[in-house]
């Protein structure tokens, strides 16, 4: 018995160090008119732990919703879809970017100016990942 509590203990310690070495960099949104209702958000997210990471949610105080979405080609229109999750190989990293992986931003609370920064905050079961996101025109 004493050896199953030890061996979880050890299990579930491991789930967190792995959780802790999740980073984000390189995150960006386009500037969009104050009307516009969605936005994209691109991020690198890089795991140097020894476990694949599962991510499921987003959210920012700096808009209504987040949703994880991927772009596919259906019969040659390009198209989007909701992911329900976006797994982080262990050692490796997932890329967000246009035409494939990214955040689909619903509701904007405030005016986003290039220039401008929102903080994203990306989470799974046993991880939390903050990314910082660049109002860029790129």
């Amino acid at each position: 018995m004493n050896r199953l509590l030890v061996s979880l203990v050890l299990a579930l310690s491991a789930a967190v160090v792995d959780a802790a070495s999740l980073t984000a960099r390189d995150g960006w949104i386009r500037p969009a008119p104050p009307v516009a209702k969605v936005r994209a958000g691109y991020v690198v997210i890089e795991n140097s732990g020894d476990t694949e990471v599962v991510l499921t949610k987003a959210s920012s105080p700096d808009f209504g919703a987040i949703e994880i979405h991927t772009m596919y080609d259906d019969a040659g229109t390009m198209r989007m879809r909701r992911v329900p999750e976006l797994r982080v190989p262990a050692k490796g990293k997932v890329e967000l970017k246009p035409g494939g992986l990214h955040l689909m931003m619903f509701r904007p609370q405030r005016e986003l100016a290039a220039g401008g920064q929102v903080e994203v905050s990306i989470s799974g079961a046993d991880a939390t990942v903050a990314a910082t996101l660049v109002v860029r025109g790129d």
